[in-house]
């Protein structure tokens, strides 16, 4: 139990921080003021003006061949490492889900055959799993769509296998 667990709020009296009087700080929002930079003389101020303001390391040297700003940029080739940072996390959340589906459908197969009851709850898991799998790139995408109505036949062989 800490020490201001017993204390009440409203008997406190003001820290070093706080201010004592209530309606100095009242409700309304701090506003700041622009201030403009005066310069003492105007030759300092016009080359203050001119001379662009350096960012980085002031123990960095520049290039000789630094391109300037009229030419255009070139365009970055990315290597094959730097391809999968252009995917989001649910692309590569459909692309897990295509794969598994492919992977549960031999789950699935095998419950149709010898335990029917789960082989349907398995083909129900395979066609979400093939569903979520649509969304994803062309290869996942044709994998998901071949899988997706296995997966519903065999959820209805193994629904009618467990009915009788």
């Amino acid at each position: 139990m800490n020490r201001t667990d017993d204390a009440s709020p409203l008997n406190d009296p003001p820290g070093s921080t706080e201010n004592a009087d209530p309606s100095v700080t009242g409700d309304a929002p701090f506003v700041a003021k622009l201030v403009e930079p005066k310069a003492t003389d105007g030759a300092a101020a016009s080359l203050a003006s001119e001379t662009p303001v350096r960012i980085g390391s002031p123990f960095r040297v520049d290039p000789a061949d630094l391109a300037t700003p009229s030419e255009p940029a070139e365009k970055l080739t990315l290597s094959g490492e730097a391809a999968y940072g252009e995917y989001g996390p649910f692309l590569y959340t459909a692309m897990g889900a295509s794969s598994a589906a492919v992977v549960v459908l031999v789950f699935a197969a095998l419950g149709t055959w010898w335990f029917p009851a789960g082989g349907a709850l398995v083909a129900v898991l395979g066609t979400v799993l093939s569903i979520i799998g649509l969304f994803s790139r062309r290869r996942f995408r044709y994998a998901a769509i071949g899988t997706l109505p296995l997966h519903m036949v065999l959820f209805v062989l193994s629904y009618a296998r467990s009915l009788v």
